[in-house]
């Protein structure tokens, strides 16, 4: 099978090398020369969006918003519907966007008959590194299996939650438990570093209890350590809850937890820390408590 992949960042580039590892013929389009480099020495063919509508049959894209996922697809001046892409059959899009531009780009290729399937990812830059990223989709039934086929040297899960947007839904509904939970985690580790207790052993006390999660041992370990290189970063998950933010006030929603959250990381960013991972919350409930 032929796959093209648009979009070699934190994501996107472990989630080439594991179809590589699956034999899987790649054809890879960046900005960033040096990624697309890296993964061509690994087997990969580095090519323009148009060469690569032209060997495919189905794209997959790992974009960091919905007005670039656009420019890429079809209103950037080298955009892949400029070009004939008769070829192409679907774009499975694993950026994380709003319901509503899911949908707007579904209409788009939808008129060029070209199936998209909004296709997020949960499990951050160590579950792509593993191969081992859950995907939640949005399409038609009849869309399933292919996506799943084509999806699975880099996911673990792959389940389709209705038709197009709904991934895009399900993805928010997942931010605001990740991030909801990694800012409980961070007030409690400054609670715990003001009674001067010892973290590690913190750590091993909880994690088998009721409080333990996949986020408290992902996050935990990072905040001990203050180790704050990014597997999902400050920037990126500010973004997605503004998204929350967004979408809730579509349908008239108050989620004032989420909204709570949100500034908290938009504080953060601002304070020049956007490159963070998001564990590094936690230096906002230090920095408050003077800490």
């Amino acid at each position: 099978m032929n796959i093209g992949f648009i979009g070699l960042g934190i994501m996107g580039k472990p989630m080439v090398k594991n179809l590589l590892k699956a034999n899987v013929t790649v054809y890879v389009n960046d900005l960033n020369k040096d990624a697309e480099e890296e993964v061509a020495q690994l087997g990969a063919k580095a090519v323009s969006i148009q060469k690569m509508a032209a060997e495919v049959e189905h794209i997959i894209i790992s974009l960091p918003n919905g007005a670039i996922v656009k420019s890429v697809l079809y209103s950037g001046e080298a955009a892949l519907l400029k070009e004939n892409v008769s070829n192409v059959k679907s774009i499975i899009d694993t950026s994380s966007l709003t319901p509503n531009e899911s949908l707007e780009i579904s209409k788009v290729l939808g008129e060029r008959h070209i199936k998209y399937i909004d296709a997020p990812v949960s499990g951050g830059e160590p579950l792509a590194i593993s191969g081992e990223l859950s995907v939640m989709i949005g399409c038609d039934i009849a869309d399933v299996a292919v996506t799943q086929q084509v999806l699975e040297p880099i996911a673990v899960s792959v389940i389709r939650v209705g038709d197009v947007g709904s991934g895009s839904v399900v993805k928010l509904a997942n931010q605001i438990i990740v991030n909801t939970n990694i800012a409980a985690l961070s007030e409690a580790v400054v609670l715990a570093k003001r009674f001067d207790i010892d973290l590690e052993s913190m750590h091993e006390a909880i994690k088998g209890g009721l409080a333990g999660s996949s986020v408290m041992e992902a996050k935990f370990p990072k905040m001990i350590n203050e180790n704050y290189q990014p597997g999902g970063t400050l920037n990126i998950n500010l973004k997605d809850m503004k998204n929350v933010a967004s979408t809730a006030d579509t349908v008239g929603l108050t989620l004032p937890i989420a909204n709570q959250i949100k500034e908290i990381y938009k504080s953060e960013v601002a304070h020049g820390n956007g490159m963070n991972d998001h564990s590094g919350i936690i230096k906002y409930f230090e920095k408050i408590n003077h800490m």
